[in-house]
């Protein structure tokens, strides 16, 4: 097994409330179209994801400002007089999506840009962009017959035109209408399929000269020159991440979940009516935003069905729907699945395999893809499967093995399913394991190895904010030690008990039943996740995490937790220097008092320096700079900048 594999273990129900990232098809485009549009965008929810931070990497090399006030929230200063060629080629990475929509707008620019990618990208095919871009006036060049990339579009002079793409593809769609945003006259696009209509959506909210009527099964689209006004957007969750999950709800035994603030346009949530016609417990229920919230619960076994291509257009949800198609009773047909093969993967290939390492058979014949399940009464089992570099492939091998019984198969013995290559879900869903574990499901490195980030430093220097997004990007267990502390600070007061009094103290926190997790912080039953940050509990909490006594029964728990999610990032006072001293990376972030104080809304930058006394001169684990830390000091800079940083120490 290679370094970036996981091992899964099957069995245990999975039971919650989560979130996906922001939808990263809408998050692509927020981003082009902020960078068009004249003046300064914001936009909130943004996925996480390494594709579309490649697009923003992109966007600001062609001269577009982009600025994080803070965590979950960019704002963009845009507008076509601040684009500029290149310095050098834009490099976006695994996202094909990325590639293709970029492209349409360099189309209508007056420069040259060179679009490259990863190797998986490399050899995903571009000649249904360039023929429409070259036939609007755009020169499009890339290697052989089918343009693989690296692109080159040299834009500039375009005119409009009429274009039916010969497969309904909302990613060509989209390329030819941000070019005609430059185009003289009139840019057209025929779908004979509807498919997603995110860019239209959006195009509409920026003010664009645009028009949408049906056309048989699908739409005409009609798109003018236009100048663009900036967008205000709240990026909903991703449906086609939230799938898996629906899927793992339908399949895992004992579970059942909800999947909050869904984007639910008809094209994207088309794999909630397969499971549901598949005898699956699954509801849809529209939020106060005009997204949903999608529940699915195990129940009776599923049946098999016919999945037609039009019902899921992108064929993005496939993989989801295979593992609930291989846990079925009967053979599932799927239909005109030729796109999946021009994926990040051969996705036609990889999801023969996984169905096959997991215990059910599937074949391709032709176009189609049938899957034959396990039946009623019988489980998937557990197995050995490789991404293949495709992060969907990745998510829907681990809801497989979430989904596998105790029996051995393909040598993974009864320990669990191994999925190498798992670190490619990077690039649109780094927080998966982080949530796979909050529902209660098992993901451990092979093995069984513990893998530990020490995150140290005073108030306010941005530990828990950093500690988190550091944690959702590389897919592990987050364990706030000062909302420990915090939690019996607050039961102290709560209970009229003075935080001097060292035994009564200390007897509370050995009793005291406390859960610290996503979802919040809890003691003896009682939520006090937003009740710690007062500024009563402020000024107590560092009396009580002098104790001694306190500290030795709250350091016996934080090794327990470790222990039992096989590590994390773990970020409190003296994790580096006592609670962990031989964590794999041990980081000290510090600030100035004064942007520390800015940070902390219930303490003043002389609050801060008091607090600062009493950490570093205490008797018990005082606040010190571990012995092979890493310093960094935060002031002045994004929550982006620093986990990008501490990530590349890794």
């Amino acid at each position: 097994m290679r370094g970036d594999a996981v091992r899964i273990g099957g069995g245990r129900p999975l039971v919650g409330t989560i979130r996906t990232p922001g939808d990263k098809s809408i998050s692509h485009r927020a981003l082009l179209l902020a960078a068009l549009a004249e003046g300064t965008s914001v936009i909130r929810g943004l996925s996480d994801g390494d594709d579309v931070h490649h697009t923003l990497l992109a966007l600001e090399a062609l001269g577009t400002a982009v600025d994080r006030p803070r965590p979950g929230v960019v704002r963009v200063e845009g507008g076509r007089g601040r684009l500029h060629p290149p310095a050098a080629p834009l490099d976006l990475g695994n996202s094909g999506t990325a590639m293709r929509l970029l492209a349409g707008v360099v189309a209508g620019l007056p420069f040259a840009a060179e679009l490259i990618g990863d190797e998986s990208l490399s050899s995903r095919p571009m000649d249904r962009i360039a023929e429409p871009l070259r036939a609007m006036g755009a020169r499009v060049q890339g290697r052989g017959a089918r343009c693989l990339p690296p692109l080159t579009v040299r834009g500039g002079g375009l005119h409009g035109i009429d274009w039916t793409p010969s497969v309904p593809s909302a990613q060509v769609k989209s390329c030819i209408l941000l070019a005609g945003l430059s185009a003289n006259g009139e840019t057209v696009v025929r779908e004979s399929v509807s498919t997603r209509s995110h860019t239209e959506e959006m195009l509409r909210q920026a003010g664009a000269d645009l028009s949408v009527e049906p056309w048989g099964t699908g739409r005409v689209v009609r798109v003018r020159p236009s100048v663009l006004k900036p967008l205000h957007l709240d990026v909903p969750g991703d449906p086609s991440q939230a799938a898996f999950w629906v899927v793992a709800g339908c399949v895992v035994p004992g579970s059942s979940l909800v999947v909050k603030g869904v984007y639910a346009g008809a094209e994207r949530i088309g794999f909630v009516g397969v499971l549901q016609r598949m005898g699956a417990e699954v509801t849809l229920r529209p939020d106060a935003d005009g997204a949903a919230d999608v529940s699915s619960r195990f129940g009776p076994s599923l049946r098999a069905t016919v999945v037609e291509a039009a019902e899921i257009p992108s064929l993005d949800e496939v993989p989801a729907l295979v593992v609930a198609a291989a846990a079925a009773e009967g053979t599932t047909t799927f239909r005109d699945m030729a796109e999946l093969r021009v994926k990040e993967s051969d996705r036609l290939a990889a999801v023969v395999a996984l169905a096959d390492a997991f215990g059910a058979r599937a074949e391709a014949v032709g176009d189609e893809l049938r899957v034959h399940g396990v039946g009623p009464g019988r489980r998937l089992a557990p197995g050995r499967f490789d991404s293949r570099g495709d992060h969907r492939m990745a998510m829907a091998a681990a809801i497989a093995a979430l989904a596998a019984g105790e029996a051995g198969h393909g040598g993974a013995g009864g320990e669990g399913s191994e999925l190498s290559g798992f670190d490619v879900v990077g690039t649109s869903y780094p927080g998966f394991l982080a949530d796979l574990r909050a529902l209660g499901g098992s993901a451990t490195a092979p093995g069984g190895a513990m893998r530990i980030v020490a995150i140290d430093g005073p108030a306010g220097s941005g530990k828990s904010t950093v500690s988190k997004a550091l944690a959702e990007r590389l897919g592990m267990s987050l364990l706030d030690t000062g909302a420990m502390y915090r939690s019996v600070a607050w039961a102290v007061l709560d209970r009229g008990i003075d935080p001097a009094d060292g035994p009564a103290v200390a007897e509370l926190a050995r009793a005291a039943r406390i859960e610290v997790g996503g979802d919040g912080t809890r003691i003896d039953g009682t939520d006090v996740t937003a009740a710690i940050r007062s500024p009563e509990v402020s000024r107590a909490v560092s009396v009580v995490a002098a104790n001694p006594e306190v500290r030795r029964h709250l350091v016996e728990r934080q090794r327990e937790w470790a222990s039992e999610h096989h590590g994390g990032v773990v970020e409190g006072r003296d994790i580096g220097s006592v609670v962990f001293p031989d964590a794999d990376l041990k980081v000290y972030l510090t600030a100035s008092p004064e942007e520390r104080a800015r940070r902390r809304d219930d303490e003043s930058a002389e609050g801060i320096a008091r607090r600062d006394r009493i950490d570093s001169t205490r008797a018990t684990s005082p606040l010190s700079v571990a012995s092979g830390a890493r310093v960094l000091d935060t002031t002045g800079r994004t929550v982006e900048d620093v986990v990008e940083e501490v990530q590349s120490w890794l």
